[in-house]
Parts: structure tokens; C-alpha cells; sequence
């Protein structure tokens, strides 16, 4: 499993892209690779999908 900014990074995709995949605006990607905002649970699902398994909603869980 992958982080967002890993799996965006080894894809080759920009916040740009990632927003356009995601059906969000860059702003919300933004957020969340800042861990400023956590995506939904709807959300983390759908980020799954696009991802094809790569990023989950494990990865959205604060590691202590």
C-alpha cells in the first residue's frame, strides 16, 4: 500500500490529474496531501478504485 503523494508520484500524476480522476478540485487533493483534510469515507473508497488498490482508507489513518 501507498501513500496518495507515493502512488501519485510513481504514476506520474499531477494534483491536476489526480483531481480530474477523483471528480475534486485541486484544492481538495491539495488538502489532503498536506494531511489537512481527511477524505470521506465515499471518497476514500472511490480513491481506492482509481487507484486500483494502491491507496486505502488505511492510509488515511494517523500512524502513532
Amino acid at each position: 500500500m501507498a501513500t496518495l503523494r507515493d502512488w501519485m508520484d510513481k504514476t506520474d500524476i499531477d494534483v491536476f490529474e489526480a483531481a480530474r480522476a477523483f471528480g475534486v478540485s485541486i484544492y481538495a487533493v491539495k488538502k489532503w496531501l498536506k494531511k489537512e483534510r481527511t477524505p470521506r469515507p465515499a471518497m476514500q473508497a472511490k480513491i481506492k478504485k482509481v487507484t486500483k488498490g494502491n491507496v486505502t482508507g488505511d492510509d488515511w489513518v494517523p500512524k502513532e
